[in-house]
Protein backbone atom coordinates (compact mmCIF):
# COMPACT_ATOMS: atom_id res chain seq x y z
CA UNK A 1 0.00 0.00 0.00
CA UNK A 2 2.88 2.38 0.75
CA UNK A 3 4.23 1.99 -2.80
CA UNK A 4 0.85 2.81 -4.32
CA UNK A 5 0.54 5.92 -2.13
CA UNK A 6 4.02 7.05 -3.21
CA UNK A 7 3.05 6.58 -6.88
CA UNK A 8 -0.11 8.66 -6.42
CA UNK A 9 1.87 11.40 -4.65
CA UNK A 10 4.52 11.39 -7.40
CA UNK A 11 1.84 11.61 -10.10
CA UNK A 12 0.25 14.58 -8.29
CA UNK A 13 3.62 16.34 -8.06
CA UNK A 14 4.34 15.74 -11.77
CA UNK A 15 0.91 17.04 -12.74
CA UNK A 16 1.42 20.16 -10.63
CA UNK A 17 4.86 20.79 -12.17
CA UNK A 18 3.46 20.34 -15.67
CA UNK A 19 0.69 22.85 -14.90
CA UNK A 20 3.16 25.41 -13.54
CA UNK A 21 5.37 24.99 -16.62
CA UNK A 22 2.41 25.82 -18.82
CA UNK A 23 1.82 28.95 -16.76
CA UNK A 24 5.42 30.09 -16.93
CA UNK A 25 6.69 29.03 -20.33
CA UNK A 26 5.04 29.92 -23.58
CA UNK A 27 4.04 32.59 -26.02
CA UNK A 28 2.42 35.78 -24.79
CA UNK A 29 0.69 38.28 -27.10
CA UNK A 30 0.07 41.99 -26.71
CA UNK A 31 -2.81 43.93 -28.23
CA UNK A 32 -0.40 45.72 -30.61
CA UNK A 33 0.73 42.41 -32.12
CA UNK A 34 3.99 42.04 -30.19
CA UNK A 35 4.86 38.47 -29.23
CA UNK A 36 6.90 37.47 -26.18
CA UNK A 37 8.38 33.95 -26.16
CA UNK A 38 9.79 32.66 -22.90
CA UNK A 39 9.04 32.35 -19.23
CA UNK A 40 7.57 34.80 -16.77
CA UNK A 41 10.38 35.99 -14.53
CA UNK A 42 8.42 38.34 -12.26
CA UNK A 43 5.37 40.59 -12.34
CA UNK A 44 3.49 43.28 -10.46
CA UNK A 45 0.06 44.80 -10.97
CA UNK A 46 1.33 46.96 -13.86
CA UNK A 47 3.94 44.96 -15.77
CA UNK A 48 5.40 41.55 -16.40
CA UNK A 49 8.97 40.65 -17.29
CA UNK A 50 9.68 37.65 -19.49
CA UNK A 51 12.99 35.79 -19.73
CA UNK A 52 13.62 34.73 -23.31
CA UNK A 53 15.40 31.57 -24.42
CA UNK A 54 18.62 33.56 -25.05
CA UNK A 55 18.61 34.82 -21.44
CA UNK A 56 17.49 38.37 -22.27
CA UNK A 57 14.63 40.09 -20.46
CA UNK A 58 11.60 41.80 -22.02
CA UNK A 59 9.02 43.82 -20.08
CA UNK A 60 5.40 44.44 -21.11
CA UNK A 61 2.54 46.39 -19.57
CA UNK A 62 -0.16 43.96 -18.42
CA UNK A 63 -2.85 46.39 -19.64
CA UNK A 64 -1.44 46.00 -23.17
CA UNK A 65 -1.50 42.16 -23.19
CA UNK A 66 -4.16 40.19 -25.03
CA UNK A 67 -6.82 38.89 -22.59
CA UNK A 68 -5.61 35.27 -22.60
CA UNK A 69 -2.01 36.37 -21.99
CA UNK A 70 -3.07 38.73 -19.19
CA UNK A 71 -5.03 35.85 -17.62
CA UNK A 72 -1.97 33.60 -17.81
CA UNK A 73 0.12 36.28 -16.07
CA UNK A 74 -2.53 36.65 -13.35
CA UNK A 75 -2.58 32.86 -12.82
CA UNK A 76 1.22 32.86 -12.58
CA UNK A 77 1.13 35.66 -9.99
CA UNK A 78 -1.34 33.68 -7.89
CA UNK A 79 0.83 30.54 -8.14
CA UNK A 80 4.05 32.45 -7.37
CA UNK A 81 3.31 34.96 -4.59
CA UNK A 82 7.02 35.35 -3.74
CA UNK A 83 7.71 36.61 -7.28
CA UNK A 84 4.59 38.68 -7.83
CA UNK A 85 4.53 42.31 -6.80
CA UNK A 86 8.25 42.65 -7.59
CA UNK A 87 9.41 45.98 -9.02
CA UNK A 88 12.50 46.84 -11.04
CA UNK A 89 11.70 50.57 -11.29
CA UNK A 90 11.13 52.53 -8.11
CA UNK A 91 10.58 56.02 -6.79
CA UNK A 92 13.38 55.24 -4.33
CA UNK A 93 15.82 52.46 -5.16
CA UNK A 94 16.97 49.95 -2.56
CA UNK A 95 20.28 50.81 -0.91
CA UNK A 96 22.78 48.54 0.78
CA UNK A 97 22.74 48.60 4.58
CA UNK A 98 25.04 45.60 5.14
CA UNK A 99 27.14 43.62 2.67
CA UNK A 100 29.50 40.66 2.85
CA UNK A 101 32.38 39.65 0.61
CA UNK A 102 32.09 36.30 -1.14
CA UNK A 103 34.95 33.99 -0.20
CA UNK A 104 36.80 32.19 -2.98
CA UNK A 105 36.61 28.42 -2.41
CA UNK A 106 40.02 26.99 -1.40
CA UNK A 107 40.24 24.73 -4.47
CA UNK A 108 40.18 27.85 -6.69
CA UNK A 109 42.53 30.08 -4.71
CA UNK A 110 45.57 29.59 -6.93
CA UNK A 111 47.58 32.74 -7.76
CA UNK A 112 46.08 34.72 -10.62
CA UNK A 113 42.64 33.11 -10.42
CA UNK A 114 39.76 35.43 -11.36
CA UNK A 115 36.06 34.76 -11.58
CA UNK A 116 32.70 36.49 -11.69
CA UNK A 117 29.19 35.52 -10.60
CA UNK A 118 26.19 37.72 -11.42
CA UNK A 119 23.01 37.22 -9.42
CA UNK A 120 19.40 38.25 -9.90
CA UNK A 121 18.17 39.08 -6.41
CA UNK A 122 14.65 39.53 -5.07
CA UNK A 123 14.33 41.73 -1.97
CA UNK A 124 11.23 41.63 0.21
CA UNK A 125 9.41 44.71 1.48
CA UNK A 126 11.72 44.92 4.51
CA UNK A 127 14.89 44.87 2.39
CA UNK A 128 15.88 41.27 3.17
CA UNK A 129 17.13 38.99 0.41
CA UNK A 130 14.31 36.54 -0.29
CA UNK A 131 15.79 34.91 -3.39
CA UNK A 132 19.11 34.91 -5.22
CA UNK A 133 19.63 33.11 -8.52
CA UNK A 134 22.71 32.93 -10.74
CA UNK A 135 22.30 34.72 -14.06
CA UNK A 136 25.93 34.42 -15.23
CA UNK A 137 28.97 32.65 -13.89
CA UNK A 138 32.53 32.05 -14.98
CA UNK A 139 32.90 29.00 -12.74
CA UNK A 140 30.23 26.79 -11.18
CA UNK A 141 32.20 26.32 -7.96
CA UNK A 142 31.90 30.08 -7.24
CA UNK A 143 28.11 30.19 -7.43
CA UNK A 144 27.30 28.87 -3.96
CA UNK A 145 29.87 31.23 -2.38
CA UNK A 146 28.20 34.20 -4.10
CA UNK A 147 24.70 33.10 -3.05
CA UNK A 148 25.87 32.48 0.54
CA UNK A 149 27.37 35.97 0.73
CA UNK A 150 24.26 37.53 -0.83
CA UNK A 151 21.99 35.94 1.79
CA UNK A 152 23.90 37.94 4.43
CA UNK A 153 23.24 41.31 2.78
CA UNK A 154 20.47 43.65 3.86
CA UNK A 155 19.03 46.71 2.20
CA UNK A 156 16.94 49.76 2.86
CA UNK A 157 13.82 48.72 0.88
CA UNK A 158 12.76 50.09 -2.47
CA UNK A 159 9.75 52.38 -2.43
CA UNK A 160 6.93 53.10 -4.86
CA UNK A 161 4.46 55.86 -3.97
CA UNK A 162 5.95 56.03 -0.46
CA UNK A 163 5.33 52.33 0.21
CA UNK A 164 8.02 49.67 0.68
CA UNK A 165 7.88 47.14 -2.18
CA UNK A 166 9.56 43.93 -3.30
CA UNK A 167 12.43 44.70 -5.65
CA UNK A 168 14.52 42.90 -8.22
CA UNK A 169 18.17 43.91 -8.51
CA UNK A 170 21.34 42.55 -10.06
CA UNK A 171 24.50 42.09 -7.99
CA UNK A 172 27.86 40.80 -9.21
CA UNK A 173 30.65 39.25 -7.16
CA UNK A 174 34.25 39.37 -8.38
CA UNK A 175 36.58 36.67 -7.18
CA UNK A 176 40.36 37.02 -7.21
CA UNK A 177 43.07 34.96 -5.60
Amino acid sequence: MGTQLRRVALAAILLTLASLTRLVAGTFHSTDGSVYEGTIDYANEKEVTFKTSDGAFATAAIAELAPESASAVQAWMEANPDLSGVYSVWDQKPSVVRSRVAVTPPQLSSPGFKGLVSLQVILDESGKVSRAAVSKSTHEALEEAAIDAMRKWSFKPAQVAGKNVKARIAISFKFEA
